[in-house]
């Protein structure tokens, strides 16, 4: 949602057609544990390309490489940089106990994403391929990572979190876990620090900070960005580049109207010490 304007086509039917050429590729795929196509995952947005993934499996840790194809069944080479990054990879839990925000290498000769994982090997994961394909807007779609010994089955929390997640040596604090569902409103987020807002906090990938919100019913993405309270009177008073380089500690959340439901969030800052901290929440939508 990010403030971009998305529409189009579903492009279902060429899927198929799509994968029998990923997989063609290249001779060196013979060894393919799993080649999936993407499920279009973000709220609200409509699917104007298909995105296919390969993943490996080794001791634990799994390989995923990614290509996306337009609508002609042409490996797309070219992509907008958001956020200072081609590829925002969110990697979850099926749990939602472990959340990453990766970015994949690119290979512009062929198109493939490529990205290591971790993987704990009682769980499967949920991954988000975040991208904007040039002159076709922000597409996000959700792949299941996942080999083939046997799964546990962990119970997912729905319980309100918090309004406040101690993230050392930091707080992260919410003006409300339930909001209003299906509304257009704005969420006050804030960084503090031995009690006292936070002033040492740093942007984060062009950002004030960075929000994911998952749908845990429906497992659809919003990834959204935080701005600083004032930032828009310093832009108009000091330029864009300044707005863009302020970070918290007091900030807002616009969010557009999402569906009722139970989400998982993760707030990401950067701190004075370089670090990223991610702070998680469970909301209600109601």
């Amino acid at each position: 949602m990010e403030g971009r304007t998305r529409g189009g086509v579903t492009f279902a039917a060429v899927a198929s057609a799509a994968l029998l050429a990923f997989c063609a590729l290249s001779v060196a795929w013979a060894s393919v544990v799993r080649v999936q196509n993407g499920a279009f995952a973000l709220l609200g947005g409509t699917p104007k390309i298909t995105s296919l993934a390969r993943s490996t499996f080794s001791e634990g840790n799994a390989t995923l490489v990614i290509r996306q194809f337009g609508p002609e069944r042409k490996i797309l080479l070219d992509y907008d940089m958001d956020m200072e990054k081609l590829m925002h990879l969110i990697v979850v839990r099926d749990d939602f106990a472990e959340f990453m925000h990766l970015h994949p290498a690119f290979d512009a000769t062929t198109g493939a994403f490529t990205q290591a994982i971790k993987k704990n090997p009682y769980h499967r994961y949920y991954v988000y391929a975040d991208t904007t394909p040039r002159g076709i807007g922000q597409q996000v779609f959700r792949f299941t990572l996942a080999n083939d010994e046997p799964l546990t089955a962990f119970p997912v929390s729905i319980a309100l979190s918090n309004a406040s997640v101690a993230v050392a040596p930091y707080t992260a604090s919410l003006g409300a876990t339930t909001l209003r569902a299906n509304q257009a409103q704005s969420l006050a987020f804030n960084v503090s620090r031995n009690g006292a807002p936070a002033s040492d906090l740093r942007p984060y990938l062009g950002a004030a900070a960075h929000a994911v919100f998952i749908n845990v019913a429906t497992l659809q993405y919003v990834h959204l960005h935080p701005t600083v309270k004032g930032a828009g009177a310093m832009q108009m008073n000091a330029g864009m580049a300044m707005a863009h380089a302020a970070a918290g500690p007091a900030m807002q959340l616009n969010l557009p109207a999402l569906p009722a439901g139970t989400y998982k969030l993760w707030l990401q800052f950067r701190g004075g010490d370089d670090r990223v901290y991610t702070a998680p929440f469970t909301l209600l939508l109601r």
